[in-house]
This record gives C-alpha cells, structure tokens and sequence, in this order.
C-alpha cells in the first residue's frame, strides 16, 4: 500500500510549521519521553469568542473530582448539548487544547458544548478516561438545566483518542441503557487497539501520527486490555441500536482505515452513518492548521452533522 500523497497547503504548513513543544513529525519521540509528553499536558493560552459564555464546573467523577468546561452559545435555556472528548494519543491534550473547535461548536452548531477533562494514561489507564467520560455524559443528561441544556438532545463528539472515548461512550449508553444519544461524530477515531488495518501497517511514517506513536498510546492507556470493546469499540460484537453517526477520517494517516472499516460495520448494523474521508489530509489537520482549505471544509461539515442532527 503506496502512502498517498499530503495536500500541497498541508505539506507547507507542516514544512513551515512553529506549533511549540508539539512535533509534526516524531511524536514517538515524544511519548516515549514521560518530561516531553507532560509538556503538552499545560494548558495553553486560549482564544477569546464574546459570543459563547465559557466556565468550568467540577462534578463528582470516578477517579475524584471531574472538570467539565462548557461553552455556551447564549443565554436561552433547552439548547441542544454536544458532550465533546478530545484528543491526545489518551497520554495528553486538555479541554482549552481544542478550545477553537469547542467554541466553534457552541457558536455554528448552537449547542452548548461540554468538554470533558479525562484522567490521562499512563498514570489513569483503561478504563479511567471512559469511565470519566461516561460520567460526564450521565451528568449532563441529569442536570441539564444547569447548562442550560436539553437532555433530549445530546451528541457526543471526539477527535483521535476522543473519537475512541466518544465511541466507547455511545456504546456504554446503549448498553446500560443509560442517556439518550442522538447523535455521534468521530473525527479520524481510533478504534482498534490491535492497530492491523492496511494503513496501520503500512502507514508508519506519516506526518503527525506514526505507527511508533500510536504503539506507545495503546501501551500506556490498554496494553492488557485492549481488545476490551469499551477500550477499542471496533471490537464490539454487535454496533446495532447506536446513534447516527458521522465518522471523518484523513486520508494520510494510520487511523484511517480502521475509521472507514467501523463507519461500514455501523452501516451493516443498520445506524444511519455518513463517512467522509478528506483527500490528502494528516492526522489533526483541522486542529493543527485550521487556515488551510481542507481543514475550513472539514470543519464546516462536521458542524453541518452536528446542525442537521440536532435541530432537526
């Protein structure tokens, strides 16, 4: 299998690329290095947005106190919700690291988004960041108002890593007949511990995301237990009963096959499920490089999904 090729905007923003402590090539390097990949747990400097009311809330979690941020688009009450998880290779990131899509989110969706704030591996594994996610997910569906939510109509959201805890969340949902979902969207998921999709293979120098990299990141968060279907929720033996889904995946990136193979197996079983895979884009593109034309497109549709599901 030939590594396609990176989109030419793509390819300059990576050669050109000053992201701080985070490589675009090499995160193997990085998560191997317990000092380096604690530096991309801080909490970065965040934008401002005066359309979307942002503040933290501490509920009671699994592990202790559980951080919820949540961006609220405005002052009315019974708001759609999007319970959103977000990435890190489960050893790091943080709400405020994806803070830009989460107010896009408020403001284009008009939902109020909340962030989960997840225990990391390697010193919380399995299952620390799906119980914490679940939690949040039971939380919100139980106190909505306190948001300004309705528990009627809540997605859950993830990129990466989110994606996977997202998955694992709908799952768990359905499964102990908790909180209604109505919706998923998994932005370039992983969802398969084993990593032996063709591009997981084959894929194993890729810009962002390696095959060295993604090792690490199974290692620390599920090595005993990955093949657990709330740790790598391709792995369930029946997807049949979730919510619709929207599952994005890079063309250029290990992830993708596994992305494509779930949203086929969540086809066959019957959800409502659009997979979009984006020509010649990396690992995070989108969060990396949102000025770049694939990565406004892909944004643009993934609020689209979220609008049409709910506000029907």
């Amino acid at each position: 299998m030939s590594v396609p090729a990176v989109d030419s905007e793509i390819q300059t923003l990576l050669d050109t690329a000053d992201t701080g402590v985070f490589p675009v090539y090499g995160l193997d390097a990085v998560l191997a290095e317990p000092e380096r990949y604690a530096l991309l747990r801080e909490r970065p400097d965040t934008p401002v947005d005066d359309r979307v009311q942002v503040r933290d809330l501490f509920i009671p979690g699994p592990g202790g106190r559980l951080r919820l941020r949540v961006y609220r688009p405005d002052t009315r009450h019974d708001l759609p919700m999007i319970l959103y998880v977000h990435g890190g290779a489960f050893t790091y990131g943080s709400p405020e690291a994806e803070e830009e899509r989460s107010l896009r989110y408020a403001r284009d969706v008009s939902a109020v988004v909340v962030s989960v704030d997840y225990r990391l591996a390697p010193e919380h594994p399995y299952p620390a960041a799906a119980d914490d996610a679940y939690a949040a997910l039971t939380w919100i569906a139980a106190n909505a108002a306190q948001v300004g939510g309705d528990p009627e109509r809540i997605a859950v959201a993830g990129g990466s890593a989110g994606g996977n805890i997202a998955a694992s969340t709908v799952l768990r949902a359905r499964d102990l007949g908790g909180p209604h979902v109505v919706f998923q969207s998994l932005t370039y998921p992983g969802v398969d511990g084993g990593l032996t999709s063709g591009s997981a293979r084959e894929f194993t120098d890729t810009p962002v995301l390696n095959r060295g990299a993604m090792e690490l990141a199974w290692r620390y968060y599920a090595e005993e237990s990955h093949s657990a279907p709330y740790a790598s929720p391709s792995r369930a033996a029946d997807l049949g009963g979730l919510p619709p889904a929207y599952v994005a995946v890079a063309e250029v990136d290990p992830l993708r096959d596994e992305g494509r193979d779930y949203a086929a197996r969540l086809s066959a079983a019957g959800v409502t499920t659009e997979l979009v895979q984006v020509p010649g884009a990396v690992h995070g593109f989108d969060l990396l490089f949102p000025q770049a034309r694939i990565s406004e497109r892909s944004l643009t549709d993934q609020v689209r999904a979220l609008r049409d599901a709910l506000h029907p």
